[in-house]
């Protein structure tokens, strides 16, 4: 595509304004394959046992906090509620957990109608902690749940245009998980999808205060 784009605006002479509107959208472009070739080096170092997460001892709240204000932002224009109920704590790696909340909210976003809400929720008990991002919408077929977190796999390609969503993210995200010793699963029934993370809980005589 950008060579394309770009042989169609070197068969003419354009005037200054025209360039850089050409070079706008090839960077835009760019950028996307950048991020696409970041993304599948991230999985290749998981496929090779190289995802070693820096492990710390993690309150999610904080951390939710910070992503439902980031994300309601853009739910705002299309009228998306974002909510969370819940705490608990667990060892992993903080940069690497973001990443794959993120990734499960920025799917939810992409799939949710107008006037839905996206709920995370939160829940541990003494042998592991759950995680559950839902939100309304379109359900995805049973056969299309477990193609769900291979790299590439789209359910329905026609929802998937752009540079933005190729189809990774929910790779990463499973990459993610499973480094951290977990589980990723995900449900869709009755117009709600609900991916649920599961994660060794922390025995009560290693916890912290809050």
């Amino acid at each position: 595509n950008l060579m394309t784009r770009t042989e169609v605006i070197l068969s003419r002479p354009r005037d200054l304004e025209g360039y850089r509107e050409a070079l706008i959208g090839n960077l835009d472009a760019l950028r996307g394959m950048s991020r696409m070739i970041d993304d599948m080096l991230f999985l290749a170092r998981a496929d090779n046992g190289r995802l070693v997460p820096v492990m710390q001892r993690i309150w999610l709240a904080p951390m939710l906090d910070d992503l439902v204000e980031y994300y309601q932002l853009l739910a705002d224009d299309a009228g998306i509620c974002i909510e969370y109920d819940g705490n608990g704590r667990l060892d992993g790696d903080p940069h690497m957990l973001r990443r794959a909340l993120s990734n499960l909210l920025s799917n939810a976003l992409r799939y949710t109608p107008a006037g839905g809400s996206i709920r995370i929720q939160v829940h541990q008990t003494a042998r592991e902690l759950l995680l559950e991002v839902s939100n309304p919408g379109s359900p995805i077929a049973p056969e299309h749940l477990q193609p769900l977190f291979e790299r590439f796999y789209r359910a329905d390609p026609a929802r998937s245009e752009g540079h933005s969503n190729v189809g990774l993210g929910l790779a990463i995200t499973r990459s993610i998980v499973e480094a951290h010793g977990g589980q990723i699963d995900c449900s869709s029934r009755d117009g709600l999808t609900v991916f649920t993370l599961s994660f060794r809980s922390i025995p009560a005589c290693e916890t912290d205060e809050a």
